[in-house]
């Protein structure tokens, strides 16, 4: 659970647990949308797909990933396949040891 600071946009953790009701984070998304200038198109489940690619990419294993985000890790490699093979690339590459040095 998260409380709103009086007179900002940031959240607070008070207590772990997830979100009851949709109503729960009506009032904090309006000022977050107001404050950053975006369209009220945006929801916050647009942010969850972000965040699960960004920890993909990262490296986090799949199963903290799929916990982060109160899902499965079936659910991960269904929906998110192609960028768990791009994470995958990137990790091998930031491994190799390069064999010349980097030009300047």
């Amino acid at each position: 659970r998260f409380e709103q600071a009086e007179g900002s946009i940031r959240w607070v953790r008070s207590e772990r647990g997830p979100w009851t009701a949709p109503a729960e984070i009506v009032r904090a998304w309006a000022a977050i949308r107001k404050e950053v200038g975006l369209d009220t198109s945006v929801v916050p489940y647009a942010l969850r797909h972000s965040s699960i690619v960004r920890g993909i990419r990262a490296g986090l294993p799949l199963r903290l990933v799929a916990a982060l985000h109160d899902t499965s890790v079936a659910m991960i490699e269904r929906h998110y396949g192609l960028w768990i093979t791009d994470g995958l690339e990137e990790l091998a590459a930031r491994a190799v040891v390069p064999l010349v040095p980097a030009l300047a």
